[in-house]
This record gives C-alpha cells, structure tokens and sequence, in this order.
C-alpha cells in the first residue's frame, strides 16, 4: 500500500475500477483471485432488499345479495403476486379492500380484472377446466372511499358469461388432459357432454364462470403508476 493511501481510500474506487483490478489488463486474464473478483461483484449489485411499500392488506366482512363474506387479512410481508382462495358461497364483490401502506402521504389505485373458465356440470359433480381457455376482462377501477379504502366492483352478467369459442374435439382434448389419469372418468364425462340434457342419467352441461378475481395495487411514483401487489381470489367453480 503506498504511503498515505488507507484501506477506505482503496474501496471507495469507482465499481468499474474495482472490478478491473481483478484482471491483467495486458494478458487478458485473471490477476487476482476468485474471492476478490466476487466480492467486486457483489459491491456493484444494486441490493435486492428494497423498502416495503405495503406492510398489510385486508378485506373487510361484506353482505351482498345471497352471498357473505367473513373477511381476509394477509400475514406478514406483502408478497407481489399472493393468491386468495376463498370458500363455498364468499364473494368479494362490493367489499372493501383497506390497505395499510408502509409510508403515509402518497396515492394508491386499485384496478380489478375477471377470468373466467369454462365448468362442466353433472347437477352436482363438476369438472373445473381452469387450465384451459379464459376470457380476461380489462382493468377496471375500483372506488375509492378514502386515501387507503376501496370498494371491490361487481362484474356485470357479460363478464360473468364470457369465454373464447371453441369446437367439440377442442374441448374433448381438453377434458381427456384434465382427468388424464383417469380415462374412465374422461370417457363419462364426455359422454354425458355428447348426449346433453336429453340424457337420463347425469347430464353434462358446459357453462362458463368467474375463476380468478385480480386486485391490482397502484402507487403513483414521479407522475407513473406503478404496481406494488397483486392479490388473486380464487372462487370456487361449479356451484
């Protein structure tokens, strides 16, 4: 070390600088060690922690026509993406999706959007084809009632019907691919999707409905919006 110089002088160099240290600039090779070269690595990383911007999430208790909902609340760090399921007979529709940000004084959005899958009902089996086709609606804002507060949307009855048209053999593949460890199972289900509701015993009929509910969570940051979670519930199908 030259006379003078001190540790914290040699690692405050410029990231390219110390990366470059770690290799011989004429002979084109390694000059130092790996360990070295690492940890140069490392230093220009940008961190991947990052502050948290919403450190909780919840849905409050809602009565609708014919339907409750008891209420959710997440647990510990807000993932990103966190999926919901929720029981026989919850809907989210019209509750109110109260956020709890980390930082107090900025806008936040919430944006929600369907998908639906395509359910074949035997009166009371079903089989849920949610790995298939879906209709997906556009974004659609939700109301805000307060600076954190909003009010999930009600789909209208064309959201709710909406799904991609398809041909027979289509669908047969898609059936065969769902129960595919089952063929005998397949096989029943096909046929009573064959004969319709004319069939005496367990009629098949295909309907589409509602699979997925997305809650987008916004933040405005330098006149952008920009998304920080989204939350996923999953309705039960077929009933």
């Amino acid at each position: 070390m030259e006379p003078g110089r001190t540790a914290s002088a040699t690692n405050a160099r410029p990231c390219g600088t110390r990366i470059a240290v770690a290799f011989d600039a004429a002979a084109g090779r390694l000059s130092r060690s790996w360990p070295l070269l690492l940890w140069a690595l490392l230093a220009c990383a940008p961190s991947a922690v990052q502050a948290q911007d919403l450190t909780g999430l919840r849905v409050l208790p809602h009565a609708g026509a014919g339907s409750t909902f008891s209420g959710w609340q997440s647990e510990g760090e807000v993932p990103s993406a966190l999926d919901v399921p929720l029981d026989l007979g919850d809907e989210v529709y019209g509750a109110t999706l109260q956020l709890q940000p980390a930082h107090a004084g900025e806008t936040w959005r919430v944006r929600v959007q369907y998908e639906t899958s395509l359910v074949l009902s035997a009166g009371g089996p079903h089989l849920d084809l949610t790995d298939w086709k879906h209709c997906v609606s556009e974004w659609e804002p939700a109301a805000r009632t307060g600076p954190v507060s909003f009010v999930l949307p009600t789909p209208t009855p064309e959201q709710q019907a909406c799904f991609p048209d398809y041909t027979p053999a289509e669908l047969e593949r898609a059936v065969r691919e769902a129960v595919m460890d089952d063929p005998a199972q397949a096989d029943r289900w096909l046929q009573g999707l064959r004969a319709g509701p004319a069939a005496k015993d367990s009629p098949v009929s295909p309907f589409a409905g509602i699979s997925a509910v997305r809650a987008r969570i916004e933040v405005l940051r330098k006149g952008g919006w920009v998304a920080v979670a989204t939350l996923t519930f999953l309705p039960p199908m077929g009933c």
